[in-house]
Formats: structure tokens, C-alpha cells, sequence
């Protein structure tokens, strides 16, 4: 989750010692910590304000670190937020394995309605504003981002064909293209609950329809 706080909140002069003992125990350095700190609090400040408000001095303070010690990590703004976004998405989530495509698609949108919800809409909104005046960062959204929804949709259509429940030629794209926007939509735009019905509606009445017939030629593709 993003760090809690109103910019300015927290002494800017601290700096940002590895979180716990487990973590240090881990190998967590406490620079690697204090990049992370910074990086969440960077994110934490574009989903607020936006990116034309967002300022170093306020990351500095929200991450309880000195402004020496960002700008020795990133020479500006931009770099800073493309960093952040970067770390955000670096690991790919592996879609759970349930033993069915209607289970797989129920169980991956119920983590994606987790992520999407509480202070991260904010950040997506900001991030997806940001985008528009930075081409930086839309690219980077684009190729990690929009890449691990591609990768959510191979991996459940690959284990729906090796089970025999989708057709060899299945589209894994109609999970990138559709999902991700019918989540938005609930979540962001409708603010309607994300419960077992509409996951179930989802799953049965959209994705497993779409899927089980995206391999076939539909008429407008046809040719003439």
C-alpha cells in the first residue's frame, strides 16, 4: 500500500532506515529501503496531486529523506516517476491456478479488484494523467504495465487449452482487452460493488464466451 500522509507531514531532514528486522534479516540494505520509501511516496504524491503539482521537495518530505540523497538517485522529476512506476509493476503476478478457466478468471480479477481499489485508483488516475504530458511515462505503462496483463492472459489461456476447455487457436488478447476496462469501469467510473456476482457475471456471461470463440473467424474479418 501507499504510505499514509499528507505531503509536508513528516520531517524532510530523516532519512529512511530499512522498515523492520525481518526485512533486514532478509538482506533489505537500507538504501534499497530508502529508494523504496522515496519511490512509494512518489507514487503516493502523483496519485494526490498530479504531476504537474507533484514536487521534489514534497517526495522529500512524505519519504522522510533529504533532497541530496534523491537527487543523487534521480537528476529530476520525470525520472523519479518512471522509476517508481517500474518498480511498482517489476514482478509479474503468476494468475492463480484453480483447475479452471471460469476459476482461474474469477480468482485473477478478485486480486486485480484488490490492487485496483482504495489509494491505487487514485494513483492509476494520476498515473493515466500523467501519461498524457509525459511520453516517458506513457511508454513505460505501456511496455510493463499493459505487457503483465498480456502475460495474465497468455498463462490462462495456455492452462484452459492444455485442459481442453478452449480451442488451440483461443485469443489470449481478449482477456488483455477486455478485463482490465470492465474492472476500471466498476471500480473507477460505476464506484459498484466487486462481489461474488459481478465476478461470476464476468467470468460466464463475457470472458469464457470470449475466449471459447475468439479463435473463430468473425464475419467482419471475412473476406469478401
Amino acid at each position: 500500500m501507499l504510505p499514509a500522509g499528507a505531503p509536508g507531514t513528516h520531517p524532510a531532514a530523516v532519512e529512511v532506515d530499512c522498515p523492520t528486522a525481518d526485512d533486514a534479516r532478509a538482506g533489505c540494505s537500507r538504501s534499497a529501503a530508502r529508494e523504496f520509501a522515496i519511490c512509494d511516496a512518489a507514487l503516493a504524491l502523483l496519485g494526490e496531486v498530479g504531476y504537474d503539482r507533484m514536487s521534489m521537495d514534497a517526495v522529500a518530505a512524505r519519504a522522510r529523506a533529504s533532497k541530496a540523497t534523491i537527487y543523487r538517485r534521480w537528476p529530476g522529476k520525470r525520472e523519479l516517476v518512471l522509476d517508481a512506476v517500474r518498480t511498482r509493476v517489476a514482478d509479474i503476478v503468476e494468475p492463480p491456478d484453480t483447475g479452471s478457466l471460469r476459476g482461474d478468471i474469477i480468482a485473477t480479477l478478485r486480486v486485480m479488484a484488490e490492487g485496483i481499489g482504495g489509494q491505487d485508483a487514485a494513483l492509476m488516475a494520476g498515473v493515466l494523467r500523467a501519461m498524457r504530458s509525459t511520453p516517458e511515462l506513457a511508454d513505460c505503462v505501456r511496455t510493463q504495465v499493459l505487457e503483465q496483463k498480456r502475460y495474465i492472459g497468455q498463462v490462462l489461456v495456455e492452462r484452459a487449452v492444455a485442459r481442453g476447455e478452449l480451442p488451440t487457436d483461443a485469443d489470449p488478447d481478449v482477456w488483455h482487452e477486455v478485463a482490465p476496462a470492465l474492472m476500471f469501469f466498476r471500480i473507477l467510473v460505476t464506484d459498484g460493488p466487486v462481489d461474488d456476482a459481478f465476478l461470476t457475471h464476468v467470468a460466464d456471461d463475457v470472458l469464457v464466451p470470449l475466449l471459447a470463440r475468439s479463435g473463430q473467424e468473425s464475419p467482419r474479418q471475412e473476406k469478401k
